[in-house]
């Protein structure tokens, strides 16, 4: 490997601390690759997240790993990226850039189009090549199809894509967890956070119709006719939570639903993990185009040995394993959603063991070996 190619610029639209699951995944793919010897360069914004803990977190990185960050200066930001995105382009000698993210793909898009040359890789999550505005969907496929390779993070966000763009080079790479952090986590206060009910089902997410909460709070009913003392735990921002919260009073099972909000730190998320009797994330196809493309948190939960449920018809069909690490559902059949809750609990230690063995194959340890065949 020379050492252009060990030159990788990383442009992603979220990045730690802020949420996200997208900047998880970019700042995953970020490390991983730097234990193979890459140098990193990640340009980003600094959005949903304290300015002191970003500085904190940001010179915390190894040596081989720098961040850029992109501040939100209103119609400016766009521009700013453009011109932080090319600097580095131009005086580095890069040699992949990874764009992850709309807004990253449109940059890489602007770029080549105004004639800059580099190697970009598309990494597609699923809701960026779904959008129901057409002119945005033109532009982002053209952004698209200006890149010189795709990776799809599963089959159904590959699914999403026009035919057009089904025929250029891609290779399908899954999501994944780093399972050094994992063991970190596992490290933290059990007594930190509460999670009511027995069972006790969890999803963590940003409380939004994409991420389905409302499709678990609908399937309440029947669930508490088998199981009375059951709870719901919510755990994300609460975007919608009040609209969610109204819907479980209007259908009487308010007292069983829990909204906690965002949790202030990355353990105490390992804590409802493992508190969890059952993680269930009933994603749903927006007609805006956001989509689910595959469901890192699922992973997360397998890896502290919680099985999971998951809603048919999205990317968490690549995630879960039916009657291995958890079940697919339709998110909308009740009776499916109850019936395959007593399975998961009938033979919770069995899927227990599935589940953190699912989850350490799905490690970046692993996955990122896929990255480097594309990017060396």
């Amino acid at each position: 490997m020379n050492k252009k190619n060990r030159n990788i610029l990383l442009v992603s639209s979220e990045y730690p601390p802020g949420p996200g699951g997208i900047g998880n995944h970019a700042y995953s793919l970020t490390k991983a690759l730097a234990d193979r010897g890459y140098f990193v360069t990640v340009v980003t914004n600094a959005d949903y997240a304290n300015p002191i803990k970003v500085d904190e977190f940001d010179h915390k990185q190894k040596e081989n790993i720098s961040i850029k960050r992109i501040f939100n200066t209103g119609i400016k930001t766009y521009y700013n990226r453009i011109r932080g995105v090319k600097r580095v382009i131009s005086s580095n000698d890069v040699g992949t850039v990874l764009l992850s993210g709309k807004f990253s793909l449109w940059i890489g898009g602007v770029l080549k189009f105004l004639g800059y040359k580099f190697n970009s890789v598309a990494v597609l999550h699923g809701s960026e090549v779904k959008m129901s505005n057409i002119l945005f969907k033109r532009f982002t496929d053209y952004c698209i199809s200006k890149a010189d390779y795709l990776i799809p993070v599963s089959a159904f966000t590959h699914s999403l894509l026009s035919d057009e763009l089904q025929k250029k080079p891609f290779k399908i790479v899954e999501n994944g967890i780093d399972i050094g952090e994992m063991n970190l986590l596992d490290e933290a206060d059990t007594d930190k956070l509460k999670l009511p009910g027995n069972p006790a089902l969890l999803t963590v997410g940003n409380v939004t119709p994409r991420k389905g909460q409302h499709r678990v709070i609908k399937a309440l009913p029947e669930i508490i006719k088998k199981f009375p003392d059951v709870h719901y735990n919510i755990v994300g921002l609460p975007t919608y939570e009040k609209e969610f919260a109204d819907l479980a009073q209007s259908i009487g099972v308010g007292r069983y639903v829990t909204f906690h909000g965002r949790l202030p730190e990355r353990s105490d998320l390992a804590t409802a993990y493992k508190k969890a009797d059952c993680f269930i994330i009933l994603s749903e196809n927006q007609p805006d185009g956001d989509v689910e493309g595959f469901g890192i948190v699922i992973l997360e939960a397998n890896y502290f040995g919680l099985p999971a449920i998951g809603a048919k018809g999205c990317g968490i069909e690549d995630a879960i394993e039916d009657d291995y690490n958890g079940y697919l559902v339709d998110g909308d059949d009740s009776k499916e959603i109850s019936d395959k809750l007593s399975m998961v609990l009938n033979s919770r230690e069995k899927m227990s063991i599935n589940s953190v063995e699912w989850a350490n194959n799905h490690s970046w340890e692993r996955i990122v070996e896929r990255y480097v065949e594309v990017v060396q």
